[in-house]
């Protein structure tokens, strides 16, 4: 499984990125496998896709060590994962992602460009 990981600051807009890429790839043609958990507009949310083949996990939980780690045994049937993460030292996620193939998205300011540039960013690395 690749594991991308959109990772910053509270309130830096990562949450909003991943839900901004989660439209991105319905409008792109996506199918939803398992729908979100939450119909709140800022809250975390937790679904399956299928898209270009694959199935494509969304979570965007990542501010508890154990949240994270949950997600990815919760997950781990899925071709790619995606979630948010808290700047927790590396060694702390390395250590949940070990085996896997991750990459790690930096995501310092909240806004609506930047959130749009992250969500592009995720894209490409899928």
């Amino acid at each position: 499984m690749k594991i991308i990981v959109v990772k910053g600051n509270p309130n830096s807009g990562k949450t909003t990125s991943i839900r901004l890429l989660y439209d991105l790839l319905l409008y792109k043609g996506a199918k939803i496998d398992k729908p979100r958990n939450s119909g709140k507009i800022y809250a975390d949310f937790d679904t399956e896709l299928l898209y270009n083949e694959k199935r494509v996990a969304i979570n965007s939980a990542g501010d508890l060590l154990k949240n994270i780690h949950k997600t990815v045994s919760d997950h781990d049937g899925c071709d790619i994962l995606i979630t948010a993460s808290r700047n927790f030292r590396r060694s702390s996620l390395d250590r949940i992602f070990s085996g896997y193939d991750v990459v790690y998205i930096k995501k310092e300011k909240r806004g609506d460009k930047e959130n749009i540039a992250t969500a592009k960013e995720v894209l490409q690395h899928m």
